[in-house]
């Protein structure tokens, strides 16, 4: 009698948070919405980081301005007094460089993108004007491209898995079959001691939902 092996649909998904924090000003998508690779989610507020990124420049022109007179004035150091001034004049502006980069950046940031194609399953409820932290609200995205079916097998027959086995899927209520290959057992036990977690990635994926039920049997 050939082995059958119950288990259900599973995918890979990815929580995606603001990497600074900030005042939402804006809102692109929302759960049970579908997003490409790239698309916007939401955006915090830019205004103070704008300002603070022109105070960075601001004092960068000033900083450089300093060093082109120091160099002026004196022209290039003879003694180790002189060295020494300099290399704290060209500290300094290396600093401001620095500092612009760092706001520059963190500007850079106030969008926050997915970084997968597929659905949002939780958007954390985010609203315009709540201010967010990069330890809260994220936007919960299942990638689509990531369907598995996942079944447990009894430490016995873990030598039938050493190598990948092409295995047919058949799911509840739903017509045809699905193939796949074992590409991995998950090298813990989950639940219970003896039994472990295997994963068939799936050929094709079209009206896959997580949570699926059905069972596996080893194609011969």
């Amino acid at each position: 009698m050939d082995d059958i092996y119950q288990g259900e649909i599973k995918a890979r998904i990815v929580e995606v948070r603001f990497a600074i924090s900030g005042l939402v000003s804006y809102v692109a998508k929302r759960s049970g919405e579908i997003v490409s690779k790239g698309n916007v989610l939401a955006s915090l507020d830019k205004n103070v980081l704008q300002k603070e990124l022109d105070c960075e420049l601001l004092d960068y022109e000033k900083v450089r301005a300093d060093f082109d007179a120091y160099g002026i004035k004196t022209g290039e150091p003879s003694d180790d007094m002189g060295r020494f001034l300099k290399k704290q004049k060209q500290a300094s502006l290396d600093l401001s460089v620095r500092s612009v980069e760092l706001a520059k950046a963190k500007l850079d940031q106030v969008n926050l993108f997915s970084p997968i194609s597929g659905v949002i399953i939780d958007d954390s409820e985010i609203v315009t004007g709540l201010y967010v932290s990069p330890a809260s609200s994220p936007f919960k995205i299942l990638d689509t491209s990531s369907f598995y079916f996942e079944f447990e097998i009894d430490q016995a027959d873990l030598p039938k898995f050493k190598q990948e086995v092409e295995m047919e899927i058949t799911l509840v209520s739903v017509e045809g079959k699905y193939l796949g290959k074992t590409k991995s057992i998950l090298p813990y036990s989950n639940r219970k001691a003896g039994i472990f977690s295997t994963r068939v990635p799936l050929e094709k994926t079209e009206g896959l939902m997580v949570g699926m039920l059905g069972e596996a049997l080893i194609k011969v």
